[in-house]
């Protein structure tokens, strides 16, 4: 991984090499993946992989079923969003503060 810079897709922002931890979600389970190098925008945050490293965390995803040992377990809280903030009615529907007519 170079330290090349380019303009987030996103946002428009310069994105850098960075290494950065990636929550991943693999059959029913999260995984984390600690020390990932990828480049990160420096407006927004949004993260790109090069594609052997994205085949890589693909791989670690698979292999944490049978053959790979955690380093550690972590516990993580689970909180409805309906319990902070009234979910919105209708299928789709965008969030906003003002009544629709």
């Amino acid at each position: 991984m170079s330290d090349q810079i380019f303009d987030c897709h996103f946002c428009g922002g310069k994105v850098a090499a960075q290494q950065v931890n990636v929550m991943r979600h693999w059959k029913g389970r999260y995984i984390l993946i600690e020390d990932v190098p990828a480049y990160v925008c420096t407006q927004c945050g949004e993260q790109y992989y090069d594609g052997i490293v994205a085949e890589a965390m693909d791989q670690i995803m698979q292999a944490s079923e049978t053959t790979l040992s955690p380093k550690r377990e972590i516990c993580v809280p689970v909180i409805e969003m309906s319990t902070v903030y009234p979910l919105p009615q209708g299928t789709g529907a965008a969030m906003r503060d003002e009544t629709p007519e």
